[in-house]
């Protein structure tokens, strides 16, 4: 099976690569952005092609995986015309290269909430694009993708709330920030489903080696965990305590986004213990 992966040298792309590749499907991978996770020894070939431009070519595949996405949400809110030049327009540039049997695009759990962000209302424009140009399409959201099997997120902020939380712990850094503790959850800071990236890309290969689902399959944890209780865990793995500061709300931020419906593809085998300790691993 042939396939073409975008957003293959991102965190979630470089490990779905991998995973296929390691299950023997032949990957060709395109990003605008190589500059992040080398995964060249896993891939049959390797496209340099910034998707948000017309390629001007038509290309035959048996899938196609399209991860490749902008996904800052603060970001999003500061230049949301780059979000939509590549998480939407971007999204028709790869239909329109791609002939394929099955287009599968890879969402977010927060394109439930469109408007509350452009970052989420840009993955919500892409499904529908997908749905309007692709019949033979699967939509699929994920859920606070973490942990690590081998590649790291390009992440030079450390954004993300378990790489900055495993980083504080091994000592790159004194400080977590966390953002907005008055929400109305159990504690005050929002609500996710932290999910292993094994988990994720191993679900995401049960349904690219599957018919189109023609719906929206929910690829998350089933639990729903707060910001403090996830730094919690990670203070119980790592053994530290870790100086948290607390700041006011994000902007665009979503309270609560967790998993409405799991996907019959989706299998939970890390638990958000793994998650830390894998972090904590990879964070050196």
């Amino acid at each position: 099976m042939k396939i073409l992966v975008t957003g293959a040298t991102g965190y979630i792309g470089a490990h779905f690569v991998k995973t296929a590749a390691l299950h023997g499907l032949q990957v060709v991978a395109t990003d605008f952005n190589w500059k992040q996770n080398n995964i060249l020894k896993w891939c049959d070939e390797a496209i340099d092609w910034d998707f948000r431009k017309p390629s001007g070519m038509r290309r035959g595949f048996d899938k196609v995986v399209h991860i490749g996405a902008m996904g800052k949400v603060p970001l999003s809110v500061k230049n949301p015309w780059l979000y939509y030049e590549t998480n939407v327009i971007g999204t028709k540039n790869v239909i329109d290269f791609a002939d394929c049997d099955h287009f599968i695009y890879c969402s977010t759990g927060s394109a439930f909430s469109p408007q509350t962000s452009p970052y989420a209302a840009t993955k919500h424009g892409g499904e529908l694009i997908t749905k309007q140009f692709n019949e033979n399409a699967s939509i699929v959201r994920f859920y606070n993708v973490s942990g690590n099997d081998g590649y790291h997120k390009f992440d030079d902020e450390y954004s993300h709330l378990i790489r900055k939380a495993a980083a504080v712990a091994n000592g790159k850094f004194d400080t977590l920030h966390i953002h907005g503790t008055d929400y109305d959850t159990r504690d005050g800071t929002c609500v996710r489903n932290y999910t292993h990236v094994y988990d994720i890309v191993e679900s995401l290969y049960r349904i690219t080696n599957n018919p189109p689902t023609g719906t929206i399959d929910c690829l998350g944890a089933p639990e729903g965990v707060t910001v403090k209780e996830a730094i919690s865990t990670m203070a119980n793995v790592s053994g530290s305590n870790l100086h948290v500061v607390e700041g006011p709300r994000r902007e665009g931020d979503i309270v609560t986004s967790t998993v409405p419906t799991q996907s019959i593809y989706f299998k939970q085998t890390r638990t958000l213990e793994d998650i830390c300790e894998d972090a904590l691993r990879h964070e050196v």
